[in-house]
């Protein structure tokens, strides 16, 4: 029994102890394990160990992966939107997580800082979706850093995979595929039953984890979803991905430095992908569990002509250089088909790729201009 008289404090009938919906139960007690000493578990005490109540909750709650970084903090605010309840998974410490500065404060977001290796069934317990965005997601460091890579994409993902299997509950786990898992495609456009042929370390750790998604999904029923992309921009991008490098260089008097050049890539506007998630989290389980989808725009563009839009973007006059390809990058392509997301998601991109990077350039301006002293180039 729970003994109290408010909705979002009282005592634990079990532990007799305090809690608070508004914490985790490890703030407020230091819990460990997947209950409190006196047997409830975490939604219970949410939800005053109200069953109907309980699984209401479950319904509209949604896990977020990596929810400090680029995608996973636009999709989290969408969702928040949306009106469902949204936890935070990351190992960003929360006084350095600048890009969830608006959730940190909303009633209904929890943040929990957590090693994505170190997750468990108690973490997983409560949610109806888990959207999987954590990732070590930049392919040059994958070239110095091979196995930190297969650590964060590969094992972090089956730790995640093993802790879903485990909770019970899951009606979705949706997965963030890259293109180079890839690389050099068989065929254009590039549609879901193409085989992942990865040209790069970065490439094969995210093949890999998608790899061990469908293996969970087929021997355990894990509900999987796959949404990949190529490139993703917009406001909050990572600074490593080579258009906000290009743009920040250009608009400090550096010239943009090219590798390679003829090698391709979809380029896609961050809310037009966000928007894709969505519709997948809310689709029926029977449309999507089970089912991989390209999200892009479609368009192949190659590396010289999108260094040619991030010059005009920029407004500068800087030269454009060219230096070597990255290890496995020529040859590469990117275009892929987006029927299938078209026809069960009812998704159509609405951002160009050129209007994208003219978007992202727009907000890399007002950084620019708000730390005129951070003129280095990046």
């Amino acid at each position: 029994m729970i003994t109290g008289s408010g909705s979002d404090a009282g005592q634990c009938g079990g532990c007799m102890r305090g809690w608070n919906v508004r914490l985790s139960a490890h703030e407020l007690n230091g819990w460990r394990g997947n209950s409190c000493p006196g047997g409830w578990t975490r939604l219970q005490h949410q939800t005053n160990g109200r069953r109907g109540e309980a699984a209401d909750i479950r319904e509209n709650a949604v896990l977020v992966t990596g929810a400090a970084g680029f995608g996973g903090s636009h999709l989290a605010r969408e969702l928040l939107a949306h009106g469902r309840r949204v936890t935070g998974l990351d190992i960003v410490p929360p006084l350095h997580a600048g890009l969830l500065r608006r959730e940190l404060g909303h009633p209904e977001f929890r943040y929990v800082w957590k090693s994505l290796q170190d997750i468990g069934p108690d973490d997983v317990e409560g949610h109806a979706v888990v959207a999987h965005l954590a990732a070590q997601a930049d392919t040059p460091m994958a070239f110095d850093s091979p196995r930190y890579a297969v650590l964060q994409n590969i094992e972090g993902t089956v730790a995640l995979l093993e802790a879903v299997r485990n909770a019970g509950g899951v009606r979705k786990m949706l997965y963030a595929g890259s293109g180079n898992e890839i690389g050099r495609p068989l065929t254009l456009p590039i549609d879901e039953s193409h085989p992942l042929t990865p040209h790069n370390p970065y490439g094969f750790s995210k093949a890999a984890a998608e790899l061990a998604v469908w293996a969970w999904y087929r021997a355990y029923g894990v509900p999987a979803v796959v949404l990949s992309t190529g490139v993703v921009i917009g406001p909050r991008m990572r600074r490593e991905v080579f258009v906000f490098k290009w743009l920040w260089n250009a608009m400090h008097g550096q010239p943009i430095v090219v590798e390679g050049g003829q090698q391709t890539r979809d380029l896609s506007f961050i809310d037009d992908v966000i928007g894709a998630w969505v519709r997948a989290i809310q689709a029926p389980e029977g449309v999507v569990v089970g089912e991989k989808f390209f999200v892009g725009n479609g368009e192949e563009r190659t590396v010289a002509e999108l260094a040619e839009w991030c010059l005009e973007a920029s407004g500068a006059d800087v030269p454009i250089e060219y230096v070597g390809y990255r290890p496995g990058e020529e040859g590469q392509r990117e275009a892929f088909s987006t029927e299938k997301a078209r026809r069960a998601l009812n998704h159509a991109p609405q951002v160009s790729a050129k209007e994208a990077v003219r978007l992202t350039a727009d907000w890399v301006r007002t950084l620019a201009q708000a730390a005129p002293e951070e003129a280095q180039p990046v």
